[in-house]
């Protein structure tokens, strides 16, 4: 199968490390933890991250409800079988949505009808339900205009911890006591500059060209520096 997500790829890696004798503290990926039947409230807006060089890049990102936006968006965690809804409100000048890869029966309301699913007007809300079935980690992103929203910044991961929470496929050969998330991504600055001045028409994506990586939105040496960090 292709990957759908054009031009810019984003990859979520989860390593699960094999148990020796019980740790003190386990170590497990911060993050928004959603329980069953509960809503969690994403909004879309526009901000600003530092990269070592000096540079400033402008951003779409999702926050957590009132917060600043985020690069990658908050780390969604919840449970196998677990049904949640997440509640998308729009700050940007254009339609955004989100999509939920690996999740099936996702189910959106309000908003307006785009190409693939929802989407939240500018201003506007929508929200997704869905249970999740399979534990795993995800990517969520929007669903609109991809190859640009996804560029811009609207991406981030969603964990499905086994029933068993410490055990990575049910068997007790498969325990875990600490486990690591990456999220990898690229940025063509040139994109962001032409969103930035208000002209997204200039946005070539067919000419992209990155050049900065990314681990959990973050280029070395910073990604040495520790979470939630200004």
């Amino acid at each position: 199968m292709k990957p759908y997500l054009l031009t810019n790829l984003a990859v979520i890696v989860l390593l699960l490390f094999i148990a020796r004798p019980a740790p003190a503290e386990r170590h497990w990926i911060d993050g928004v933890t959603v329980q069953s039947g509960a809503t969690v409230e994403l909004t879309a807006r526009d901000g600003y991250i530092n990269t070592p060089d000096g540079a400033g890049i402008y951003m779409w990102g999702y926050a957590h409800g009132e917060g600043a936006m985020q690069y990658p968006g908050p780390t969604l965690i919840t449970s196998q079988g677990a049904t949640i809804t997440v509640s998308l409100h729009n700050n940007l000048g254009t339609n955004v949505s989100i999509l939920f890869p690996g999740q099936t029966n996702v189910t959106a309301s309000g908003g307006v009808q785009g190409l693939l699913t929802s989407e939240a007007p500018p201003g506007g809300n929508v929200s997704y339900t869905f249970t999740a079935n399979k534990p795993g980690t995800y990517l969520y992103h929007s669903g609109t205009r991809q190859d640009l929203q996804v560029e811009m910044g609207l991406v981030g991961a969603l964990i499905v911890r086994p029933s068993a929470i410490t055990q990575a496929y049910g068997h007790v050969r498969t325990s875990f006591d600490q486990e690591y998330l990456f999220l990898l991504s690229e940025c063509d600055p040139t994109v962001h500059q032409a969103v930035e001045t208000g002209h997204p028409a200039r946005a070539d994506m067919t000419a992209f060209w990155p050049v900065y990586w990314f681990i959990n939105g973050r280029c070395g040496p910073d990604t040495m520096v520790a979470a939630n960090a200004t």
